[in-house]
């Protein structure tokens, strides 16, 4: 008797497969470049996101941390949007970093954490969404465990030659940073630019000053010459921090205005501001309003004049741009105005909440169809 035969629908298989399953295909095949959503933006956009968020459902973290793997291994399609799409792909895959380092954080098998992080390393070409990961390193990874993955990797790239070497060395370099590791973000930052540039000097020089160890990082610093505008501003940036860690008020105050002169930004302005005496502040702060701040409305700036409490000045200021307040985060000018308020300048942070602009809600469809 024969026996009888059954079709088999792959269309039926599919559905029978779990959802993790077909999650798991479905990144695949987007990393492996098969995919056909990768003609398609929108949809493959809306596949990555709708996959983030299947993944929250599952129960079991390590799956969890594998789909997570998969999603940010499909981080180079950021790289192929458009210009007007590229923050909205960059955040997708932040939240997808994130996530990855909060679960990452609570899962005891440290080694298998570790080798997906291997794993995302030497893969990494320069996305966004695993970087996050590798700068988030000290929060999930022991130091000790941490380090040896770092050995490791500084391993492959010196004895296997990699199409994206650059990329692994930049990912072991932000683990390195993350985790304070300095003999290592060197050997990394030498590896990929043995000839010493300025600019990776001085790289190696600031890692050193995070780290607390002063005398190595003046070392460093001491070999760069002739910076250029590439790298001036971030050398008098660090002599100037150095100066100032070493209690040398008098040198911290040339560099300080040497660097705010040539450079001059908010951020070198409240570095000096913090060092001249009080009755300079008002005028230099007048002075940046006047002629250094540029001719639109700078948040930065507008904060910078808060903490200083330099009322008058802002005051001018928002009278000259009140109407570039309405296109600025409502959050940003809500803490401005609590702050003000906090202190006493109940008029200026009225004037600012007058012309503050909530986020619209969402605008619902009209369907006119019945």
């Amino acid at each position: 008797m024969k026996k009888k035969k059954f079709f088999k629908s792959a269309a039926l298989a599919q559905v029978n497969r779990g959802k993790e399953d077909r999650l798991r295909d479905t990144l695949s095949q987007i990393v492996s470049g098969e995919s056909r959503l990768l003609n398609r933006p929108e949809d493959l956009y809306e596949a990555i996101a709708d996959g983030i968020d299947d993944i929250e459902g599952f129960k079991s973290p390590e799956l969890q941390l594998e789909l997570l793997a998969w999603t940010l291994r499909c981080d180079f399609v950021a790289f192929k949007a458009e210009d007007e799409d590229r923050e909205a792909w960059d955040s997708l895959f932040y939240d997808a970093g994130t996530f990855f380092v909060e679960l990452a954080s609570k899962y005891d098998d440290k080694d298998y954490v570790a080798d997906l992080v291997h794993d995302l390393a030497i893969r990494h070409v320069g996305g966004e969404g695993r970087s996050v990961v590798f700068l988030s390193l000290e929060e999930f990874l022991p130091e000790e465990r941490a380090k040896a993955l770092i050995v490791e990797l500084i391993a492959t790239v010196t004895e296997v030659e990699l199409k994206n070497r650059e990329d692994v060395i930049d990912a072991i370099c932000d683990m390195a940073d993350a985790i304070k590791d300095v003999e290592d973000f060197a050997k990394a930052a030498l590896l990929k630019d043995p000839d010493k540039s300025n600019a990776t000097l001085i790289d190696i020089a600031n890692e050193y000053f995070v780290a607390g160890n002063i005398e190595l990082a003046k070392q460093w610093l001491g070999d760069v010459r002739n910076p250029g505008n590439e790298d001036e501003e971030a050398y008098l940036d660090l002599l100037a921090a150095i100066a100032d860690r070493e209690g040398r008020k008098s040198d911290c105050l040339k560099l300080a205005h040497r660097l705010y002169e040539t450079f001059p930004k908010v951020i070198h302005l409240a570095r000096l501001c913090s060092i001249v005496p009080p009755a300079e502040v008002k005028t230099l702060v007048a002075d940046h309003a006047k002629f250094r701040s540029g001719d639109g409305l700078d948040m930065e700036f507008m904060q910078l004049m808060v903490s200083l409490k330099c009322y008058d000045q802002l005051s001018l200021y928002l009278d000259l741009f009140e109407k570039e307040l309405t296109t600025q985060d409502a959050e940003d000018l809500n803490a401005i105005s609590d702050a003000l308020e906090k202190d006493g300048q109940m008029a200026l942070a009225k004037h600012i909440r007058d012309w503050t602009v909530e986020e619209p809600e969402e605008a619902q469809e009209f369907d006119d169809k019945d």
